[in-house]
């Protein structure tokens, strides 16, 4: 990757966790000149491991960080031999100027969702962790196999045995045998937490439910990314919605490769995934009226501004069981 070039074999998808990040990318990894990049935070984050939160700003780019991110970049497009490298990395919602500064042309995909499907999607994730860390079938003690299950699923994102074992070290380095810092509790200040940590978490986590955290999670990275949006040229950034790529999903992807300047070809629309299309509202059935209540102050002025929501009162009139 040429210093001439920099930022034209690069993409970010960017989003809150459970936005459809994830699936956006598997999709665009089926593209014969593309290749995901699986949240490589090990590259981002080395020099910035013991750091309170996810945001990083324009001064935080020095030499030594650039030059070792655009090295890891590199490599790995150097390894899969690919035109394009598309990293899916939700903490780089709150990074977008840092990311900039080292990769001044790269391309950004926002990927929007409705707030509330996403904060019960993440709700979910925290549950799952926590039951690891407590589980209930074992007198609340630490879950090893489940944490097992979840790191074998996270190394096999990374394709490389090299990434694999820096991924390892940079999550269990100094405390490998302290299991009151696994599954990331180490960024959590020793709780169980997970996905991005915006500045001032800290504060809003302990004046919070968990949920009303997770909300808080969703708001901050929709915030970050629309602060951040004038300052990427117009013809580097698209935004999508989730409801729309998998309601309308060869027309969304269509506009996504023309974004990329990539090549359309039938055969990549042909080894699509069948995608869900009803996969959205779940939160009507899901959440509670109690937890409805939570969320409406949070979220109710964010999703009337996206055009999710009209009215005022939705936690009151949308029936939940």
């Amino acid at each position: 990757m040429k210093s001439e070039n920099e930022g034209d074999r690069v993409a970010f998808i960017i989003g809150s966790p459970r936005s459809g990040t994830t699936i956006l990318m598997e999709i665009l990894d089926k593209h014969a000149q593309i290749r995901q990049w699986y949240e490589p935070y090990f590259v981002w984050d080395r020099y910035f491991r013991d750091f309170p939160d996810d945001e990083r700003r324009p001064e935080d780019c020095t030499q030594k960080v650039r030059h070792q991110i655009h090295r890891d970049f590199s490599r790995f497009q150097k390894k899969t031999g690919c035109e394009l490298v598309v990293d899916k990395s939700p903490p780089n919602s709150l990074k977008i100027p840092f990311i900039l500064e080292i990769f001044p042309r790269a391309k950004f995909i926002h990927i929007l969702r409705d707030g509330r499907d996403v904060t019960l999607s993440i709700h979910k994730e925290w549950n799952l962790r926590r039951n690891i860390v407590r589980d209930a079938t074992r007198r609340n003690r630490f879950n090893y196999a489940g944490a097992a299950r979840v790191i074998r699923v996270w190394l096999a994102r990374q394709p490389f045995l090299g990434d694999k074992i820096r991924a390892l070290w940079f999550e269990t380095h100094g405390h490998l045998l302290d299991k009151s810092k696994h599954l990331n509790r180490l960024r959590w200040n020793g709780v169980v937490g997970w996905g991005p940590r915006f500045k001032g978490w800290k504060e809003i986590f302990h004046e919070s439910s968990i949920l009303q955290f997770n909300a808080h999670q969703w708001l901050k990275c929709v915030d970050s990314i629309h602060n951040s949006w004038p300052e990427i040229p117009e013809d580097q950034r698209l935004e999508i919605r989730y409801e729309a790529l998998i309601s309308q999903p060869e027309s969304i992807l269509t506009r996504v490769l023309q974004f990329l300047k990539v090549e359309i070809y039938k055969e990549f629309f042909q080894a699509l995934p069948t995608l869900k299309k009803n996969n959205f509202d779940k939160w009507k059935k899901e959440f509670t009226k109690d937890q409805l209540g939570e969320l409406h102050p949070i979220l109710t002025p964010k999703l009337q501004e996206l055009g999710y929501e009209k009215r005022a009162n939705w936690h009151q009139t949308s029936d939940p069981i």
